[in-house]
């Protein structure tokens, strides 16, 4: 497996506006899909493929710390996150604590019905920078409590990839600093491994 970029993806779509984003990613799964039933030649016939959506939060002001609410930029790019989203099957939403995770689920939220639901995220022992084993599989443990539902997951730089792992993506990305753009497609299909899928937003 592999992390699949799209690199004149998003000049393409800049031409055809948030409907071409939402065929990109439905061909995507389309895509992946068949990749799934080639790769897998002897699939676990009772597993529900799962298809994972994981953000960054949108841009967050500075102060107040520890939990600054969004810029406008970020306020933004939240509402275009939820007119991609809208029709894409979400069921659940996860986030973290935190405000800035929580104001980027809210407009889809708003629209789909339901509230995201925020997990605490706790900082591992070993290393402050990263997020504990046990609160990335609380997450995956959320995910799979109704397998075969679409899931939105919208974290930070230091969780999204450790989810992304922790569903089977083999290659793990990494989210610079001032990235806020990326929306990752996890392909579950089979238990412990999945397809990725790298989009622009």
């Amino acid at each position: 497996m592999k992390l699949i970029r799209y690199p004149r993806l998003t000049a393409w779509l800049m031409g055809v506006g948030v409907l071409g984003l939402l065929s990109a990613i439905i061909f995507s799964l389309i895509g992946l899909n068949g990749q799934r039933a080639n790769a897998s030649p002897s699939p676990q016939e009772d597993f529900k493929v799962t298809t994972v959506f994981l953000v960054r939060h949108a841009e967050n002001a500075a102060e107040p710390r520890p939990d600054p609410p969004l810029l406008e930029t970020g306020i933004a790019r939240s509402e275009s996150l939820a007119r991609i989203l809208a029709k894409s099957g979400v069921k659940a939403i996860y986030t973290s604590q935190f405000l800035r995770t929580r104001a980027t689920a809210e407009p889809l939220a708003k629209q789909l019905g339901f509230a995201g639901v925020p997990i605490t995220l706790k900082l591992s022992a070993s290393n402050p920078r990263e997020v504990s084993s046990e609160s990335i599989q609380e997450i995956v443990a959320r995910i799979f409590q109704t397998p075969g539902d679409n899931a939105l997951v919208i974290g930070h730089s230091n969780s999204v990839p450790a989810v992304i792992k922790a569903l089977g993506g083999d290659v793990v990305p990494v989210i610079g600093e001032k990235e806020y753009d990326n929306l990752f497609v996890v392909t579950v299909y089979a238990k412990g491994k999945a397809s990725v899928t790298q989009l622009k937003y």
